[in-house]
This record gives C-alpha cells, structure tokens and sequence, in this order.
C-alpha cells in the first residue's frame, strides 16, 4: 500500500541518556511488510542518480513507497534508506529473491568501511568489528548473546511470538573514546561525547567503545586481555552503570529486530526506553556483569524517588501522549525515571496486557504518524479508561518498594 505524501526533509532525535535515533516524519501512511519469518520479499536494486550511503546502487527490498515515487528501502545488511524521488534513478525487481547477507559477507563490508586496524568475530546472532582486544570484542559478543537468550525466554514466557533476528546483529567497538566519537558524528548522531554507546535504528549497529578503558577501571600494571580480568573490572560498583548502558543499547537491538518493535515506528519514548531500563539493570554477582532481566533498577528507581515531590498530576498522560518531557533538559531525567517505573509496575501487576499491547504497537506500520489521543487511546485499550486511578495504583505500588 502505496503512502499518501513521501516527506522530503528527515529531523534525527536524540534522547538524552541512551541513544534512541527516532526519525520524524510528517503525513506519512504506510503498510507494514509481515514478519521477515513468514515472508519470502521480493528484491530490488535501486540506483541512485549520485552517490549515496552506499555508493551508485544497492539491493535490498521497498518497505514502503510514496505516490511521489519516493520509498523506504532497506539493504541485504539491515540498513534503512530514505529516498525520494528524485535522487532514484531506477528501482527494479530483480530476478532472485530477497537474501540477508551472511555474518561473513557482513564481516568484509563492514571492515572495508572501517579504518584500518579494525578486525570481525562472529557469534550465532552477532557480528562484532572492533579494533581493541579481541578479549573484549569476545566479551561483549559473549554478553549479548546471553542477553538474547534471556530476552526471548521473557517474552515467550509472556505469550509473545518473536523471529529470529533477519540479520546478523551489528555492534562496532572502538579501542577508545575519541575514536568512538568521531565515529558517532559520522552517522549525525548528537552529543556522542557525552554517551558510551548508541543503536541507530537507521544503520542498525549499535556502537561503542572499550570500557575497561575507562579512567579508573583498570588496576594498575595490568593488561587487560584475559575475559576473567574484564569481568573483575566491569562487576565493580563504579562500573554498573558503563555495563547497563551497554545493555540497554543492545535491548533497543533486539527489540527491533525480533518483531517486538517496529523500526521508524511513532511509538512513545517512554514505551521504548522504559523496555530498554526493565532489561538493562546488571547483575554484579554474575560473572558477564549481567544477568538480572526485571531487577529493582537502582539508578531509575532513586530517580524516579527523588523527582517524586515535584510530579504533576497529569504525569502519566503527560508522558504516553507524546515525547516532550525527554527533548527538554530541565524533564528528560525524571521522564527517564518515570519510564522504567511504569515499565516496572505494568509487568510486574499487568504483564498480560502489557504484551498484549507491545503486540498491537508492534503491528503499526513505519512512518505512520500518531497524535495524543491516538496514543492514549492505544494505552487505554489494554490499561483501562480511567488513567487517574492507574496512576493512583502505579504510585501506592512504587512506594511500597
């Protein structure tokens, strides 16, 4: 189904604790493809008239197409295009179906676009490129791996259906900090210097760099190139929050490539990033530094305790109806707070209807716009209609913690 107005002008948002890249779009109306598990897409090689991100032409498949002759397309490596008309020269079927590339194929493109001195590892699900130890790239795919593992297991347990990532999941990791971010400011993501890591929902990669390289993390006259070394320094106190940030970025990964979540989908902030903090909190005692999905997350919880007095009464409304609080620096802390603590309490008291309404967000097609009633609407389905007194009972049950 064709969309009503391709939009030429694209603005990138970027939150302010994590990175969630959410890409607005204005009077859009698309249809969703089904899930990547029971659909066998056609593929397409689009030409573009100058080069573009990845250079004269690619292949791929149309997500969407605009009457304009614009589309969203996305390449055989899990990346998103947007394009309008006139930068296409062709968009063509072509002969074979729609193919992924292979983590080995993803592996070579990947190291033919980083700087030199970059090298690949693979798990079952991950590609990892990265230029510090190979102890550490081994770590974090080791990590991300038992995350996966955990996220499916919650989810399946909760009645939700979820596929098999249609691409290998891409994670860049630098050997410092400076790197890093020069990296971040090439694909236009803002404040790079102040965060540890990012997912770009266009590029699909989450990015980040070696935080055992962190001041203070590494005891001295040590080298850190042994996993047992790693996970000492990152089960440390002073280093739960690098570790969660780590998590959290690759939660964002994962729900956007299980089915949970819809990529470029106008789904609430607070939805998405109070998903992200549920599955972030770490578990010091184990020894990846992770292993806690649904834990009491400290940091969110005295966030969420200390913004408490100033609350306003219409808090909650405030939050789901649309993304003001987390663009304003002065709010974006307590709506952080605010977001795990709903997350917290509706799976913990409604999990049922929590994912019954994850199911229905993750059925809304790309680029296609809500308003604030319609948001509340969505919530109300599953929540009930009296918002007043689930926000009454949301407060009484955090209190209590």
């Amino acid at each position: 189904m064709p969309m009503s107005d391709f939009t030429t002008s694209i603005a990138t948002r970027i939150t302010s604790y994590s990175v969630l890249m959410l890409v607005v779009f204005v009077s859009l109306g698309v249809a969703q493809e089904p899930s990547p598990s029971k659909i066998r897409k056609s593929s397409y090689q689009v030409r573009l008239k100058s080069p573009g991100a990845s250079g004269k032409s690619m292949n791929g498949f149309v997500v969407a197409e605009g009457l304009d002759g614009g589309c969203l397309f996305q390449e055989n490596n899990g990346r998103l295009h947007l394009f309008v008309a006139k930068e296409t020269e062709s968009i063509e079927k072509t002969a074979t179906p729609f193919e992924p590339l292979t983590s080995a194929q993803i592996s070579a493109q990947m190291l033919a676009e980083l700087p030199k001195g970059f090298r690949a590892t693979s798990t079952k699900h991950y590609v990892i490129c990265y230029n510090t130890t190979e102890a550490y790239a081994k770590w974090n795919g080791a990590l991300y791996e038992r995350l996966l593992r955990g996220f499916y297991t919650y989810w399946k347990r909760l009645g939700v259906e979820l596929h098999e990532p249609e691409f290998p999941l891409v994670a860049v990791v630098f050997e410092n900090r400076d790197n890093y971010v020069k990296y971040a400011k090439g694909e236009d993501v803002l404040n790079a210097e102040s965060m540890i890591g990012y997912y770009n929902l266009l590029s699909n990669r989450i990015a980040g760099y070696d935080l055992t390289g962190v001041e203070g993390m590494i005891p001295k006259g040590k080298s850190v190139n042994t996993a047992e070394l790693i996970n000492h320094i990152l089960a440390q106190r002073s280093a739960e929050r690098l570790v969660a940030t780590v998590v959290h970025e690759a939660v964002h990964q994962l729900s956007y490539n299980s089915g949970l979540q819809t990529r470029l989908c106008d789904n609430p902030i607070a939805i998405s990033e109070g998903l992200a903090m549920f599955f972030e909190s770490p578990d010091l005692s184990n020894a990846t530094g992770w292993g806690g999905i649904g834990k009491i997350n400290g940091f969110n919880y005295d966030v969420f305790r200390k913004s408490f007095n100033s609350r306003q009464s219409n808090s909650l409304l405030k939050l789901l109806q649309d993304d003001s609080r987390f663009q304003d620096s002065s709010s974006a802390t307590a709506a952080y707070g605010e977001s795990w603590a709903l997350t917290y309490f509706l799976l913990k008291t409604r999990s049922k209807e929590y994912a019954a309404y994850m199911t229905e967000l993750s059925r809304r097609p790309p680029l296609e716009p809500t308003d604030p009633k319609r948001r509340i609407a969505d919530f109300q389905k599953f929540f009930g209609q009296d918002l007043e007194k689930l926000d009454r009972e949301f407060v009484k049950y955090m209190s209590r913690l």
